[in-house]
């Protein structure tokens, strides 16, 4: 092997490089001789070198002395000499020999390491396997798809559900077919038998059955028998055709009464169209009557069929919003159906729409008003007015239960509070006024629930003299009060059940009888209606009354402060308690008083002298 010239070589690599022949430049460890020469030796003629393009400029590379030949082994220096690189221009290369020149460089490929064909066999196999195994696991369709068609609809659902089929793969088409009765599948997208993944897309076609619009030929309904509507009905598979039957008197057992197509002529009759059709039954057993349809007829068209054909008529009487009241909503024996004379028909009545009480129990007078003013709120309300712990104008009770559904005009009893009771007038101005005017005003209070107890009571229930008038309060007090007990007269409000202790005076002591009170007095006609009424006015008021008999009157005549009233006068007059009063009377009048009776008459005349003398009646 000769040796390589490594200097040549790398001044070849540098020209090649400057010149831009190689981009890049491998190791000179991967090159090696390609039919390597010794330079003493001659290449024979016939064979061919790659011989490399000459360098412009070449260079003279210095050229160490070559080494011995050893046939088996190479020697390389151990230190190698240092190599100076001589300028372009120098001549060094000049005498380089005809051999180098011919010299080629073959790069050696290193081996690779290869696997052996069996195993590449199982590799590739298991390979294949696990694939397999991943996409029948994760990717293959595992559901078969039944034949669903011919079969209903919620056997589809049923299916989709029970695989969990998810919802958005499925697709419903309807479509109308008078073969396939409705909600049938037709047909359906994916072969039966194939197998599909829960996201499948997957249709079904469903049938919505005969056309409901498809015109439809009218038969002549009043000439045929009911077997041949029956057949007519099935033939054109019509889907609102109402078949009953009744009994009758006229027209032939099977044959048409009545039919009403329900505002629809004939011509334009369609599967879909409303007819009802009434077939006889032929005459009634006897003794049984048929019953006529009373629904939407007046309550009294039923009782008059009922009395004229001995049937018992039982009315049930319901609230409805629909029907005016008295109108006939529903029977219990459906119209054509007979009955024997005695039973019992039972028909429910409306009675109108109802007004629904709520509970008012807590409402505010504003609320309980506004309710009572809404027109639907229909009922006669009866209000009364009590004292209670609830503020004023609250409702504390009604007297229908809430949520009742009552007729209009119903009385409706409400009691609204008045809160707590109140004087008047400050306690002490009660101080010298009559105790009756204070027993009356509390009297009037407990007419409306104060339950409060007026008297004389303890420590007040001892009279006493002083300089106020007789009868009159002189000292006051309440117990139970809102504040507690009262030291000083009575608080306001006073509490529900308060007592009220009063002391009255008997006037100064010593002191002249006092003149009765002067008061005004109401006359009127009814009063001269007979001479009893005449003296019952006189007693009643303490009047002194004088009784005068006089023939040229009718009846009686009262006089007093130049008034006179006769019997049945309209007009009234007021008159003082301490006026004359004088009553005349004619002799035809019947009466105990009158000065024209025996003597045997225990009352005229006694009674009426006295009342002549000024006496009271």
């Amino acid at each position: 092997m000769a040796q390589r010239d490594f200097m040549r070589e790398l001044a070849q690599e540098l020209e090649d490089k400057k010149s831009g022949k190689r981009e890049k430049i491998d190791s000179i460890a991967d090159y090696q001789p390609r039919n390597p020469v010794k330079y003493e030796e001659n290449l024979p003629e016939e064979e061919e070198f790659d011989i490399p393009e000459p360098v412009k400029e070449p260079v003279k590379p210095v050229r160490p002395a070559a080494p011995k030949e050893e046939p088996e082994k190479t020697t390389v220096p151990e230190e190698p000499e240092e190599i100076v690189m001589p300028e372009p221009d120098d001549d060094v290369f000049d005498d380089r020999p005809a051999s180098f020149q011919e010299e080629t460089l073959q790069k050696v490929e290193k081996p690779k390491r290869t696997l052996k064909t069996p195993v590449k066999i199982g590799l590739g196999a298991g390979a294949a396997l696990l694939c397999l195994l991943l996409w029948w696991l994760f990717l293959a369709p595992k559901i078969k798809m039944p034949d669903f068609v011919g079969k209903n609809l919620s056997e589809v659902s049923t299916w989709a559900r029970q695989n969990k089929i998810e919802n958005t793969a499925v697709a419903i088409t309807n479509e109308y077919s008078f073969d396939v009765p409705a909600d049938v599948v037709i047909s359906q997208s994916i072969t039966p038998g194939k197998k599909v993944k829960t996201s499948t897309p997957m249709t079904f076609v469903v049938s919505l059955g005969a056309d409901p619009d498809e015109l439809i030929d009218f038969p002549d309904i009043r000439n045929m028998t009911q077997d041949e509507i029956r057949e007519w009905i099935s033939e054109n598979k019509l889907q609102k055709v109402k078949l009953t039957t009744q009994y009758s008197t006229t027209v032939e057992n099977g044959h048409v009464i009545s039919y009403d197509l329900r505002n629809v002529d004939e011509g334009s009759f369609t599967r879909g169209t409303n007819l009802s059709i009434v077939v006889s039954k032929g005459e009634a057993p006897a003794g049984q009557v048929t019953v006529e349809n009373f629904v939407g007829r007046t309550v009294g068209e039923a009782e008059n069929w009922a009395r004229t054909k001995k049937i018992a008529l039982v009315k049930t009487e319901v609230y409805s919003d629909k029907e005016a009241a008295g109108t006939v909503i529903s029977q219990s024996v459906a119209s054509g159906q007979a009955m024997k004379e005695g039973e019992t028909l039972t028909v429910t009545v409306s009675k109108g729409k109802g007004v629904q009480i709520p509970n008012l129990v807590g409402y505010t007078q504003e609320q309980f008003e506004a309710w009572k003013a809404d027109p639907k709120n229909s009922v006669t309300v009866v209000p009364k007015s009590v004292y209670n712990e609830a503020p004023a104008g609250t409702v504390i009770y009604q007297s229908l239960p809430a949520g009742s559904l009552v007729d209009s005009g119903t009385v409706l009893e409400v009691t609204i509070s008045l809160y707590l009771p109140r004087l008047e007038t400050a306690t002490d101005e009660w101080i010298g006024v009559n105790y009756f005017k204070l027993e009356n005003y509390i009297d009037d209070l407990n007419t409306k629930g104060a339950r409060i107890q007026a008297g004389e009571y303890g420590a007040y229930a001892t009279r006493v003299y002083s300089n106020y008038p007789k009868d009159t309060i002189v000292a006051i007090h309440c117990d139970n009060t809102n504040q507690g007990i009262a030291k000083d007269g009575c608080e306001r409000p006073l509490n529900l059940d308060a007592r009220i202790s009063y002391q009255v005076s008997l006037g100064p002591k010593d002191a002249p009888a006092p003149s009765p009170e002067v008061k005004d007095i109401v006359l009127s006609g009814s009063d001269a209606a007979s001479l009893s009424a005449a003296q019952s006015f006189c007693n009643s008021n303490g009047l002194s009354c004088t009784y005068v008999q006089d023939n040229s009157i009718e009846n009686i005549q009262i006089e007093v402060g130049g008034h006179t009233v006769k019997t049945n006068d309209s007009t009234q007059y007021v008159i003082k308690s301490n006026e004359a009063v004088t009553i005349k009377y004619n002799n035809g009048e019947s009466s105990s008083e009158d000065e024209g009776g025996s003597s045997g008459d225990q009352t005229s005349g006694g009674e009426t002298g006295q009342n002549e003398q000024g006496g009271n009646g």
